[in-house]
Formats: structure tokens, C-alpha cells, sequence
């Protein structure tokens, strides 16, 4: 009989985002139980609520120190719950004995698994190039206090967050709050503003209209 130890996180970088939110992490697990019937071999729960993409929170590390003490299995909804580094590798894959499964990815050994994993992270890089070129300064001359400097993937977090909220019916000002409650700033510095959050929508639906976002 296979044991679980299920690992959850939810982080900063998550905010607009449905898959990930911890509803939709359990409600992967759930299913991944059901098809096997082993929703009685579930040993613990952890849950990191304020862990970024990439880092490994506390409650991960004691997820892992469960799994080597009672011989369970890690099971997480998605790969990108799990911090794996620039390169796509997490340290703790390499152990033998830590056995690991992903809800979406049911068949999945770890090999696939590292693999996937590093396949995401090269996805991730070629959005955050793409968002950043249609974000750069010489194609937003008209709203210089936004986003004309960030880094690639402060834009890309950007996008992530205020184009979900939006389409969601949050007004200007929710969305200027949520960018401004994870630490991202317009290209001067400066927090976020209705008046900000308006003129960079307003670029991001023409590069949606043509196939930019």
C-alpha cells in the first residue's frame, strides 16, 4: 500500500492564477486518490501559504522529512508546486528513496518528471522574453511610468496578475492593490496607481488584438 504525505503551496506569484489556487491544488489530489482509491492512504498534510515560485518553504521541508521517516510517497497537484531551480532540478529528487507523485502527471516517474519540470522552466523564460519585448520601452513611450524597465519576469507577473483580475470584474484600483501588495512597482519605483494599472491594460489589450499576450 502506497502512503502520501500531500504538499500544497500557494505563493505571491499565484495571485489571478485558477490553477493554482489551493481549491483547485486539492481538488487534483482528490481526483488522483479517487482513481486509485486511496483516499485512506493519505499519512499528512503540509501547506506553504506564502512561498514564491522557487523557494522551498518550511512546510515543504518537513513534507520531505515525513516521507523519508514513514517510506511515503510526496504527492503534489502540479509540478510548479515544487521549487526546482534555474537549471530544473530539485536537490531532493536525486534521493533514491524519496519516492514522488503529480496529480496532473499520474504516470509520471521522476525521470519524466525532471524532465517536465525543465521544459516548464524553458516555457517560463521564452514568456518572460516575449513579455518583456512587447514591454520594452521603445514600444511604450506613451505610459513611461510603468513597467518599461522591469525585469522579465516582474513583467511577466504583471501580466500574470492584472489581465486575470481584470477579465475577473476587479476595478483599477483592486488590481493596483494587488500589484502593490506583491512588491511590484511601476518602472519609476513608485506603487501602483488606478491611473497607472488603466494605461498599461490599455497596452496589453492592443498586444492581445494582435497576438502579443
Amino acid at each position: 500500500m502506497t502512503r502520501y504525505v500531500i504538499y500544497t503551496r500557494i505563493g505571491p506569484d499565484d495571485l489571478g492564477r485558477a490553477d493554482a489556487s489551493l481549491a483547485a491544488q486539492e481538488r487534483d489530489i482528490r481526483f488522483f486518490l479517487f482513481e486509485r482509491d486511496a483516499e485512506g492512504n493519505v499519512v499528512a498534510r503540509r501547506c506553504d501559504q506564502a512561498a514564491g515560485a522557487g523557494k522551498v518553504g518550511g512546510e515543504l521541508i518537513e513534507a520531505l522529512a515525513l516521507c523519508r521517516d514513514m517510506g511515503a510517497t510526496l504527492l503534489v497537484a502540479r509540478i510548479d508546486r515544487l521549487p526546482f531551480d534555474e537549471a530544473g532540478f530539485a536537490a531532493f529528487l536525486a534521493e533514491s528513496e524519496l519516492d514522488l507523485k503529480v496529480a496532473a502527471l499520474p504516470d509520471a516517474q521522476k525521470p519524466d518528471l525532471l524532465a517536465h519540470a525543465r521544459l516548464l522552466r524553458e516555457e517560463r523564460r521564452f514568456d518572460a522574453r516575449r513579455a518583456a519585448r512587447y514591454l520594452s520601452r521603445s514600444q511604450v513611450k506613451s505610459w513611461q511610468c510603468t513597467v518599461a524597465h522591469a525585469e522579465a519576469e516582474s513583467v511577466e507577473q504583471i501580466a500574470r496578475i492584472a489581465l486575470p483580475l481584470r477579465d475577473g470584474g476587479a476595478t483599477l484600483r483592486d488590481i493596483a492593490s494587488a500589484l502593490n501588495r506583491v512588491g511590484l512597482t511601476t518602472a519609476r519605483g513608485t506603487a501602483w496607481r488606478a491611473n497607472h494599472v488603466s494605461r498599461i491594460l490599455h497596452y496589453m489589450d492592443s498586444q492581445r488584438a494582435g497576438g502579443g499576450f
